[in-house]
Parts: structure tokens; sequence; C-alpha cells
């Protein structure tokens, strides 16, 4: 990690000048839908825990996830004390829309063998192999090993998202901005300022009334 860290510092060259993420795209769940709710990563490598632990293979992989989550959680003080971190709740995949629509997964391929390894949602496991069934993909597919040819029914699937969902870290709507007669509002969206205080503004991501079909945060 250190070597490869120096070279990009030194020559903007090897491993580090890319993001490994090169590829993407997103798509819609069906045709009723207005934005695109899925987006697709595409690796040229098998990796573990957003990169802490790579594959023990030659491979590329896919990371499929949900864009436009029912599902909502909740943050909560700690303590007084400003400094300390408050409790976050994502609560994921609560909601009975996000396993009708999605059944994601992150899925690997070997050079020589097709490989899987453990991802994110339902819908998706569907996208994701009709997306490697195709005739380009011909000269690299192989077996499927996760979540495994065998992984077909909707409880399957869903076992397998609930081992292996991860979160790729673009959270919003914590501070919603809305009218005050919105209960769940806490932010004025005329000027931005947070009901009942005074001098305190919020203008990130945070006063989202509703989740985007983007990545809200960047490096």
């Amino acid at each position: 990690m250190i070597k490869t860290g120096l070279q990009w510092f030194a020559t903007q060259t090897g491993l580090g000048a890319s993001s490994h993420l090169e590829t993407g795209g997103f798509a819609r769940s069906n045709d009723t839908v207005e934005h695109p709710n899925i987006q697709f990563h595409f690796l040229p490598s098998t990796v573990h825990d957003d990169g802490r632990t790579v594959g023990k293979c030659h491979a590329f992989q896919v990371h499929v996830g949900n864009m436009r989550t029912q599902s909502r959680g909740c943050i909560k003080l700690s303590s007084k004390d400003p400094r300390r971190h408050p409790i976050i709740d994502p609560n994921y995949m609560d909601h009975d829309d996000d396993w009708k629509e999605f059944r994601t997964v992150r899925i690997d391929f070997d050079y020589d063998q097709f490989s899987a390894i453990p991802g994110l949602f339902r819908k998706c496991v569907q996208l994701s192999r009709e997306l490697f069934a195709q005739k380009s993909f011909d000269p690299f597919r192989g077996d499927e090993l996760a979540p495994g040819k065998d992984c077909k029914s909707d409880a399957d699937i869903d076992n397998f998202v609930k081992y292996a969902s991860a979160s790729a870290y673009h959270p919003s709507g914590t501070c919603k901005m809305g009218p005050s007669s919105d209960k769940m509002a806490v932010v004025n969206p005329e000027n931005m300022a947070v009901y009942g205080t005074e001098n305190l503004k919020v203008v990130d991501a945070s006063i989202m009334p509703s989740i985007v079909s983007g990545n809200l945060n960047a490096p």
C-alpha cells in the first residue's frame, strides 16, 4: 500500500492512479420507475470489505446498489457532549418495497472461471445475471460461485442479501427541509435555518427531503 502511494505521489502512475471503478451505469428496475433506481459499478479485480481485502484469483466484479431505498433510519444523540459521535441506525432493508424491487448482488468474474462474491440487495441479481450472460462476455465467463447457480428463489436471494449487504456511504435526508407543518422537517427551505434555533443553518445533502439517484459523497 505504501509503495503504491509513493509511486502515485512521485509519478501519478501505477495502481494508485486508478479508482478501479472506471465503468458503471444506471438502470430502472421496471418501466414504471421514473428515475434510475439501480446503480452498477464494474471493477477489474475482486475486493472485499471496501477494498481492505482482495480476492485470491484474477477476476472482475460488479457492485450493484439500490439508489431509491424506501427504508428510513434515524440518528440520536449519544451524549450532551457535542464531541461524542451520535448513534446512527441506517435501518437498511426495513421497507417491504426494497425487498420486492431489489435483489442486488456483487458478482465477480474470474478471467478463466466465473466467480462471485457477496454484495448488496433482490431484482439486481437477475439484472446482473442477464448482463453477464450476454454474448460479449462468453470469452470470460465461467461458473457462478456466489450466490451460486442454486440461488434462485426469493428466499435464497434474501438470505444471501442479509449476509452480504453493505453500505456505500452516501447517506442523505438526516436533517430534512420542509414546511413547519411537517413533523419530520427540521430545516426551513426558505433560508436553510434550523427550526427553533438562531444562527444555525444546514446546506448539505442532509437537507434533501428524498433520496436522489446519484452518489453524494466525494473523496
